[in-house]
């Protein structure tokens, strides 16, 4: 699994001004973040299915031929 990271250089040094957690019904929980100067920062966790299907020739190693994610 591929460790994926999501940077935000915007922020470093910022002031916060607000910290909150809530339950979004659309995005799921939220985390907002607001700075002193009147921006913000939203970000959303949640849990989203997957599908990997892979199709792969018999009594080979699990090299597949190809992959598809959705």
């Amino acid at each position: 699994m591929e460790n994926r990271r999501v940077e935000f250089p915007e922020v470093v040094g910022k002031s916060i001004a607000e910290l909150s957690i809530y339950e979004d019904a659309v995005y799921g929980r939220e985390f907002l973040v607001r700075f002193s100067d009147g921006t913000q920062l939203s970000v959303a966790v949640g849990v989203k299915q997957s599908i990997d299907a892979r199709y792969c020739q018999d009594g080979s190693s699990d090299a597949p031929f190809f992959t598809r994610q959705d």
